[in-house]
């Protein structure tokens, strides 16, 4: 079950916003039983008062990542030969 706590800038939430998954762009702390939240959800920015016992309607989701440069190079520089050679 999340916590206050777990929230943090960067996570996504589902439950925050009824437009859908909301990312946390910001967030300030007020005591220890609520945070103000700035989110993004389908590129519109949001701001919530968040109180303790509300996190628990939430569903959190992995952000992963938008960009990976992890791909095999062999196999760009095969493709990259393959369309010059195709233009020749």
């Amino acid at each position: 079950m999340p916590t206050l706590e777990d929230i943090k800038p960067g996570a996504r939430l589902r439950g925050l916003d009824p437009a859908g998954i909301a990312e946390v762009l910001q967030l300030a702390r007020f005591g220890v039983d609520a945070l103000n939240l700035v989110f993004r959800v389908d590129g519109r920015v949001g701001e919530r008062l968040v109180y303790r016992g509300e996190e628990t309607s939430f569903e959190f989701f992995d952000a992963g990542r938008t960009y990976a440069f992890d791909a095999d190079g062999a196999l760009l520089r095969l493709a990259s030969e393959v369309s010059i050679s195709a233009e020749n």
